[in-house]
């Protein structure tokens, strides 16, 4: 058979997820319509391995077991002539992993904690249906784009009470490294390893071997000096080495994390996490366009797999895996597991400002280019916010967190494209505004209503860019094309030196500017279609360009009660990627 006799009929894909010895996972859309799915198949050569079915069967069988939002859905496990496969809910977000990485430095003390009570009420679903995951870790976590995170991969998941020595190394429990029973704890002392290196930037025990990973979490001792203080008895007790010295019970995992996290920082200390965390989150680029994730999923019975509903083995419901499963640590090859207000200043375009009277977001950027020939499609993402929000709100104890922000998420097309083309750059923007939210000294959040004024509250601004008469421009619509080289990919174009400024026509649609009381914020959104005709190439030399239609594409201004500020005095950054444009050479 070919490789595509393997494919579950009936569906169109549109990406690679991940793949390895399993298997591999694709981005896919039934040709009848839906939303995308995540389908998992077993590798064409273990097809006729029986015992790797039954592997295959019963990570099925493992994830029907589980419903909970803290853990990605699994909708179908299908077997028929033309294979094996897992049909998974497909999650917009990154993992964990990738977010550590890319991240600099340790997450604040709230952002792992609402990463590490996300993780724990998904295992706690997990264990009241008598599944233990066995392999938490990073890459098996995936951050939304609000903070909030899903738990994937029960690939080597087993019923409490079984045991075997499989896991990822740097995470598994001694129990693990024994081949003992799995039990709730077994997760927990994993989850507690990935807590720790979220608060700290490092894992709690070192090695570079099997033989050094075993001794370190068998019998090594983890110095937590780094922990902050007031979270030291959660990590001891997490990690303790024996699994009756640790909670037993997520949900009494969670008691206790949420009672500390009350005491150390306030009463509001989740919703600061999740914001935390998603602002890290958004300055991460996903592997997949998070776009085409888009639109409502596939649940439960939906018409994408009646193609093969006669093969169904019944819609069960659990997550996506973004790379390798993990394998057997002691597999015969004796190789680790790797497996208030918003303002559009100077008409549509030119300053982009957002202030009241006044971090989450996707950041993505991807590329899907078309080969040699004219088309093809760029999309990018840039985040804009401030490190420092107080100083812009003037206001002394604001948690950064609180940042007003704006996103922009970017489709360009055609991605390649000569003289006399018509391209058209989408800009989809969403912005948050807060307004009438006040921090007292003790840190706790006070929202007052939509146009409560001072003395608490204190009007601002802030805007992106510069206007039409500053870049000596007629029109209001413009857009900057910033040659490659010298810009670089990821460069975020902080000058107007060297950019070719051309004017545009642009139209703006679907503003919504809602007050929205939990955010305590204004959360505003609109979508603006910018459309050129490539000029001829005095105007536009061929080559490779960054675009943008704020000119330069950094926070330019900001106001504190009407009056200027530096925007660097209260952190303004941006970070993403601009989409990119090859002019061709005709």
């Amino acid at each position: 058979m070919t490789a595509g006799e393997h494919r579950l009929p009936g569906f169109i894909e549109l990406a690679e997820l991940g793949a390895g010895a399993q298997g591999e996972v694709v981005l896919a859309r039934h040709e009848s319509g839906g939303g995308p799915v995540a389908i998992k198949y077993l590798a064409a050569d273990l097809l006729g391995d029986t015992a790797a079915r039954s592997i295959f069967r019963d990570e099925a069988q493992m994830l029907k077991r589980v419903n909970n939002p803290h853990v990605a859905r699994l909708l179908d496990y299908l077997e028929s002539p033309w294979g094996t496969a897992i049909i998974l809910e497909a999650v917009p977000g990154r993992p964990l992993r990738k977010v550590l990485d890319d991240h600099e430095g340790a997450l604040t003390a709230e952002a792992a904690l609402a990463t590490l009570k996300g993780s724990l009420l998904g295992l706690a679903a997990a264990h009241a249906a008598g599944v233990v995951h066995r392999d938490y870790k990073p890459a098996n976590v995936l951050v939304q784009d609000d903070g909030q995170s899903k738990l994937i991969d029960f690939g080597i998941a087993v019923l409490t009470g079984q045991g075997g020595e499989a896991g990822t190394p740097a995470y598994m429990s001694p129990e693990q490294w024994a081949g003992g029973p799995a039990t709730p704890a077994t997760d927990l002392y994993a989850a507690t390893g990935v807590f720790v290196e979220c608060v700290t930037d490092k894992r709690p025990f070192g090695g570079t071997t099997l033989a050094e990973l075993k001794t370190a979490h068998s019998e090594g001792f983890a110095s937590f000096e780094s922990v902050p203080e007031p979270l030291r008895p959660l990590v001891q007790r997490g990690l303790a080495k024996s699994p009756s010295d640790r909670a037993w019970n997520a949900y009494e995992f969670v008691s206790e994390l949420e009672s500390i996290a009350v005491q150390a920082y306030g009463p509001d200390w989740e919703r600061r996490g999740f914001l935390a965390l998603g602002a890290v989150a958004a300055t991460v680029v996903t592997a997949v366009p998070l776009a085409m994730l888009g639109g409502a999923l596939l649940t439960p019975g939906a018409s994408a797999t009646s193609a093969a509903a006669s093969t169904a083995a019944g819609h069960v419901s659990a997550g996506l895996t973004q790379g390798a499963t993990s394998v057997d640590v002691m597999a015969k090859t004796g190789t680790s597991a790797s497996k208030g207000f918003l303002s559009k200043v100077g008409g549509t375009k030119g300053a982009v400002g957002i202030g009241v009277a006044g971090v989450g977001g996707v950041i993505a950027a991807w590329l899907f280019w078309p080969g040699p020939s004219v088309g093809g499609t760029s999309h990018a993402g840039v985040h804009a916010y401030f490190t420092k929000p107080g100083v812009l709100l003037g206001q002394d104890y604001l948690p950064a967190s609180e940042t007003p922000y704006i996103d922009f998420k970017y489709s360009l097309t055609p991605a390649r494209a000569k003289t006399g083309t018509k391209v058209r750059l989408v800009e989809q923007f969403r912005g948050r505004t807060p307004g009438a939210l006040y921090y007292t000294p003790s840190g706790e959040r006070q929202c007052f209503g939509h146009d409560v004024k001072a003395p608490k509250t204190h009007g601002y601004g802030w805007g992106i860019g510069l206007g039409k008469n500053q870049l000596d421009m007629k029109s209001p619509d413009f857009i900057a094309f910033y040659p490659m080289p010298p810009t670089n990919r990821k460069d975020i174009p902080q000058k107007t030196t060297g950019a070719i400024v051309l004017p545009v026509r642009s139209d703006t649609t679907g503003e919504q500017k809602p007050f929205v009381q939990a955010e305590c914020a204004t959360i505003s959104q609109w979508t603006t279609t910018t459309r050129i005709v490539l000029p001829d190439h005095k105007l536009l030399p061929p080559g490779k360009y960054l675009v943008t239609p704020h000119v330069p594409m950094k926070i330019t201004q900001a106001t504190l009660d009407e009056e200027a500020i530096p925007p660097e005095s209260a952190g303004g950054r941006i970070d993403g990627t601009l989409p990119m444009i090859e002019v061709l050479d005709d």
